[in-house]
């Protein structure tokens, strides 16, 4: 319907994804939601911790041997773990990794708005991973000060707020799925197994990271290890990494929200700072330099000032791409690496810098040939036709091919600024794969 009335474009790999939600969503229709466990409190669980250590030495052998003896704290942990095994496993919940503007936030919006019967039009909750990360430590925080004066508060603290977590919603959707802090990295899988085997809760996640990428590099990463193996057992994992589509990029110049992916002057400048740090980037990614190679056996390099490898984004100052010597085959192979390319500073050109206008030529050329999104920053042009300025056009172009050829690049900028280039699927994966099939 949605497809239809042409509020969103087809998408082979969201198509995918969505048969996944739509199978969590019917098994969630068609699973007898079990009440929650008796919420425990640091205090009630310090309380019947001392009142075991005092019953244990009164209890008889016998009554101890059946159980009758034991404390009522003991009891209600052994009921709790044998309700626990009897209970009717939950179904698996969802995991969606995939690149910026794959629509990972607007398949897991449409699974979670679907969700209208009963239980489920209240036993859910949607949260962007950070923020649900920064409540669960203030609960901690809360639930320490709470048993001041109490003992063995670190055994009793977090299952008090998995238990207070789980009753805001057993179905919980975490938006934007990224682990680079150690205090939450430490703590998560006792936070999860409580969420998972203890509460029942059911998972839908969006992330840039596939599980086994989480929180790569980070400190004390061995004791995460475990995590990831449950992550992979609670949830379906769905990659739409090989989705192409910049949806999100597109959003915005349709909306409006954006005029155009051309930037000028000062001004325009700190607009695209924002729009490539926050918006294309994210807040809680970085970037990097690096290097590219040349063509396949070469030695030579071509480096990349700013990248995000994740994101498949490029930026480059006009200077690093079109002042350097560089040729085609360097410029399809930036187009055969990032789907994404910025360039920015690029002065008003004339019959003076007619190496520069070559260069610039043909890196549009080799961009547009793999439908990689441009966006530019220039110093003053206001439009593409105004990248090249020449006198006398008519007499000079019979003696400089630039000049004729700059006509057919103001025409591609213009076509790759439209929708329709816009939905294009970036290509130059599937290129970069063909090329290194061919070398064996």
């Amino acid at each position: 319907m949605l497809v239809d009335e042409d509020l969103v474009h087809h998408d082979a790999h969201q198509v995918e994804a969505l048969q996944e939600l739509e199978r969590l969503r019917l098994e969630l229709l068609s699973y007898k939601l079990p009440p929650l466990p008796k919420m425990p409190t640091p205090s009630t669980a310090n309380k019947s911790s001392s009142n075991e250590s005092s019953s244990s030495s009164s209890s008889s052998s016998f009554s101890g041997w059946f159980g009758f003896g034991q404390s009522s704290g003991a009891t209600n942990r052994i009921v709790e773990a044998v309700s626990s095994v009897l209970r009717p496993a939950p179904p698996r919940g969802v995991y969606l990794h995939g690149g910026v503007g794959s629509g990972k936030t607007m398949l897991m919006n449409l699974f979670y708005d679907s969700l209208i019967q009963e239980p489920w039009n209240t036993e859910k909750q949607k949260i962007h991973f950070h923020k649900f990360m920064s409540m669960i430590h203030k609960r901690m925080h809360q639930a320490r000060n709470n048993n001041i004066n109490g003992h063995n508060v670190s055994d009793a603290v977090l299952p008090a707020v998995i238990a207070e977590t789980a009753r805001q919603g057993r179905l919980i959707c975490l938006d934007e799925f990224q682990v680079t802090d150690v205090a939450d990295a430490l703590i998560l899988q006792r936070l999860f197994t409580g969420l998972w085997r203890d509460q029942g809760c059911i998972v839908v996640a969006t992330s840039n990271r596939a599980p086994s990428d989480l929180y790569l590099g980070g400190l004390q990463r061995d004791r995460f290890l475990p995590f990831i193996d449950l992550l992979k057992e609670s949830c379906q994992e769905v990659s739409l990494w090989e989705s192409t589509v910049d949806y999100r990029l597109i959003q915005k110049v349709e909306s409006g929200e954006m005029s155009s992916l051309w930037f000028v002057g000062t001004e325009g400048q700190a607009a695209l700072d924002h729009l490539f740090q926050d918006e294309l980037i994210g807040p809680e990614q970085s970037t990097r330099s690096m290097e590219l190679t040349a063509t396949s056996g070469s030695q030579r390099t071509i480096p990349v000032p700013i990248a995000n490898t994740a994101r498949k984004i490029a930026r480059f100052s006009f200077a690093d791409i079109c002042k350097k010597a560089l040729g085609a085959a360097d410029y399809l192979v930036i187009g055969e690496h990032f789907s994404t390319v910025v360039v920015d500073r690029i002065p008003t050109l004339t019959l003076n810098e007619l190496n520069w206008v070559r260069r610039f030529i043909l890196l549009i050329d080799a961009l547009y040939e793999s439908n990689v999104k441009l966006i530019l920053h220039c110093d003053e042009a206001k439009q593409a036709s105004d990248i090249f300025v020449v006198e006398n056009k008519a007499e000079v172009a019979a003696n400089h091919d630039e000049v004729f050829a700059f006509d057919r690049t103001i025409s591609r900028l213009q076509e790759m600024s439209s929708r329709s280039y816009l939905h294009r699927k970036w290509t130059g994966r599937s290129k970069a794969r063909q090329k290194k099939g061919n070398e064996y």
